[in-house]
């Protein structure tokens, strides 16, 4: 496969391939698919480097790689831990949260890559105070994410 063609891996390659080097300690390289994650992960431009859950503890804000009851592996934000136990975990782009049990969770972002540029600390990029903010903007992120959209459509004509 040449470099940037992105070749998408099903459940059972994923359980294969990725798991046993995240239960071994490696850090892996997985570019981003899906829309849930903008504006802070951009689909097929950015790639988050993830370690094992075994290796790296779980901090709110964090990029949590999980798989879910219907088998789908998923990028999303850690928001809280419950008295049960279960993890709360939200895409960026959703207003609406879910509930995980921690064995879900594979692993956890630890850098993130945006283009072609060195990759950076995930559990400092963009900042914990915009990840607060954007946490707290839950309800109105649509509204949010439709300006930006326009925003940049509007930007595209007139340049």
């Amino acid at each position: 496969m040449s470099r940037g063609q992105i070749h998408r891996l099903e459940p059972e390659e994923v359980e294969r391939r990725l798991l046993p080097l995240l239960q071994a300690g490696a850090e892996v390289p997985l570019v981003v698919t899906g829309e849930s994650m903008r504006p802070f992960l951009r689909d097929r431009q950015d790639t988050v480097f993830l370690r094992g859950r075994e290796f790296v503890p779980i901090r709110n804000g964090d990029i949590l790689f999980f798989r879910r009851g219907n088998g789908q592996w998923t990028l999303h934000r850690f928001c809280r831990k419950c008295a049960d136990g279960t993890l709360v975990v939200n895409g960026d782009a959703q207003t609406w949260t879910e509930r995980i049990r921690p064995e879900q969770v594979a692993g956890v972002a630890v850098r993130i890559r945006r283009g072609e540029r060195p990759p950076v600390s995930a559990r400092r990029w963009p900042g914990g105070v915009i990840v607060w903010l954007w946490t707290l903007l839950r309800p109105v992120r649509p509204y949010l994410l439709a300006g930006l959209s326009r925003l940049r459509k509007w930007r595209s004509i007139w340049s």
